[in-house]
């Protein structure tokens, strides 16, 4: 890296508040009504912001509008009637909290917040632009949010495999559905698919392919329009062309296409065993095909051209080689099979 001897932005440009270190404020002073007031130190923080705009807090919610402000906020639906009535007639004191509790565990919940992630990282589960094709396999990273949102994912795992899961976490269904996210955004089909990359309108759909993937990286977890740079350095952050670009980089290889998952770590790592295994089977089996050509000579080149005349000769009959002929559904048709003996020849490494 060049050391640069002068900021490319005045200094204050890095002060702004969403660049500073996080640190933890001390909890305010309050007088007694504000002690009475508050349940934790974050009431502090309200109540006294309340105080210093000259506002007095709002009365207490009665039960039966707390649990549906409750189930609105976690799950996004009412509650029953009868729950409500529970709920207002329960004389335990912890009812309230094992309320929040029940909600949290209940599937719903990952359900109603992962679809506000879904919506911030542009999910969609067809391709958009003008043929807006079906995306068929785009349901594992909407099922993949849902989940971590209900087992309580830690934030930085959440992360690490969505940016990079199939490399840090390989073989698990997590790493690898979590890559999702990087081709949730629209594709232009036509541009990608319809036109060849080497012309001009294929390049400019790859570009703008791979400057969504940026856009929504940075976007979602740095809360930075970083794509102002990608035609001038950014106005109101410190982000130059240079710096774009190079994070367009980062995913300019990469391309959109269905990959396998499996389940269990130990089945995916079968899996890339036996991969490897029937690869290394397919290229022995492809020499000792080339041995047997070389060994056999002319007379195998003869026996293939014959066979492919009688193949087109016989089109009208299905299964022309086959163990018996088309399924038919009348019980008096004529049916036939044909056996077709080859000899290879011996042959010596």
């Amino acid at each position: 890296m060049v050391r640069q001897e002068k900021a490319p932005y005045p200094i204050e440009a890095y002060d702004h508040w969403s660049l500073r270190p996080l640190n933890k404020p001390d909890t305010p002073e309050l007088d007694k009504v504000g002690q009475l007031w508050t349940r934790n130190p974050i009431d502090s923080f309200t109540f006294l912001t309340l105080q210093e705009q000259g506002l007095s807090p709002s009365r207490e919610a009665d039960r039966a509008t707390l649990i549906r402000r409750v189930y609105y906020d976690l799950i996004g639906l009412p509650p029953s009637p009868e729950e409500v009535q529970v709920f207002v007639n329960t004389s335990d004191p912890d009812a309230y909290e094992l309320l929040v509790d029940r909600l949290l565990a209940s599937e719903a919940y990952g359900e109603r917040w992962a679809r506000h992630w879904l919506d911030v990282v542009h999910y969609a589960d067809t391709h958009g632009y003008d043929k807006d094709k079906p995306r068929p396999n785009a349901w594992p990273y909407r099922d993949y949010v849902i989940r971590s949102f209900n087992e309580d994912k830690p934030y930085f795992r959440f992360v690490e495999e969505q940016i990079a899961g199939d490399v840090i976490y390989p073989d698990t269904m997590d790493g690898v559905t979590g890559t999702g996210f990087i081709a949730t955004g629209p594709w232009d089909f036509i541009g990608h698919a319809e036109v060849s990359e080497d012309k001009l309108d294929g390049k400019v759909a790859r570009h703008l392919d791979r400057d969504d993937m940026v856009t929504v990286t940075m976007n979602t977890f740095t809360s930075t329009t970083v794509q102002c740079a990608r035609c001038h350095h950014h106005k109101f952050d410190p982000v130059r062309m240079e710096d774009y670009y190079r994070m367009q980089s980062v995913f300019a290889a990469l391309d959109r296409a269905d990959r396998d998952f499996d389940a269990n770590p130990e089945i995916a790592r079968q899996r890339k065993e036996w991969t490897l295994s029937n690869t290394n089977t397919e290229n022995e089996l492809n020499e000792i095909t080339s041995r047997i050509r070389a060994t056999a000579g002319p007379a195998l080149g003869v026996l293939e051209t014959s066979i492919k005349k009688l193949e087109e000769s016989e089109k009208s009959k299905p299964d022309a080689y086959g163990y018996h002929s088309a399924i038919s559904q009348k019980p008096d048709d004529v049916k036939w099979c044909k056996l077709i003996l080859v000899i290879l020849l011996p042959f010596t490494k």
